[in-house]
């Protein structure tokens, strides 16, 4: 069983509707203010009307992330930076790279069921991950702040480049890890706050 999720950098991220749909239908979907992209389990991609819940979803998660964005704001999105394929994802959150490195989702901690949703989201052959190291350290796994850079919509000439998302924090907005606060971590009261407004939503599915 597989599934994708597509965030494109052009059509926002609904939280709990991509990510949750996907991982219980096998399919993802992504709204924007008029348009749904979904994409099924074959791969394949297609664009349809929104509907007023997905909208009006899509417009209470928008505003979340705006006050949590105003009060303490995230990273910037690491584009071009180079990524490399995820190999392995283990407990409490390390991927191990096609390179050999083993770096580790700063700030969550993700039991086995998250790790499971985690190898279907990045374990996939159109994407790719970027890290940013949230210290310079030569021991590993290296504490850091992850993205995902998948092509599935630039390869189906949907977007002009490839789509990416932080797995960090779509891991805390889905429910799947739980917030825990490191010395390295340079975002842990962004990640709390995120933790406690989609909290409900996630409880409530």
């Amino acid at each position: 069983m597989s599934f994708k999720v597509i965030v494109s950098s052009l059509i926002a991220f609904v939280a709990m509707c991509a990510l949750v749909v996907g991982c219980q239908k096998q399919g993802s979907t992504e709204i924007s203010a008029s348009a749904a992209a979904e994409a099924s389990t074959n791969g394949s991609i297609s664009v349809r009307n929104a509907t007023p819940q997905e909208v009006a979803n899509l417009s209470e998660s928008s505003a979340k992330i705006e006050a949590i964005n105003a009060r303490y704001p995230g990273s910037q999105t690491p584009w071009g930076k180079s990524s490399e394929r995820v190999i392995g994802i283990t407990v409490p959150g390390i991927l191990e790279l096609q390179s050999g490195r083993k770096v580790q989702l700063d700030g969550i901690r993700c039991g086995e069921k998250a790790v499971g949703y985690l190898r279907r989201l990045l374990q996939d052959d159109t994407t790719t991950v970027a890290f940013l190291p949230s210290v310079e350290s030569q021991s590993e796994p290296v504490p850091a702040e992850i993205w995902s850079v998948d092509t599935n919509l630039l390869a189906k000439k949907l977007t002009t480049g490839p789509s990416y998302s932080n797995v960090t924090e779509t891991a805390i907005k889905s429910g799947w890890c739980q917030v825990e606060a490191t010395p390295t971590c340079k975002y842990n009261e962004r990640y709390a706050a995120l933790a406690e407004a989609f909290h409900a939503a996630t409880a409530a599915r």
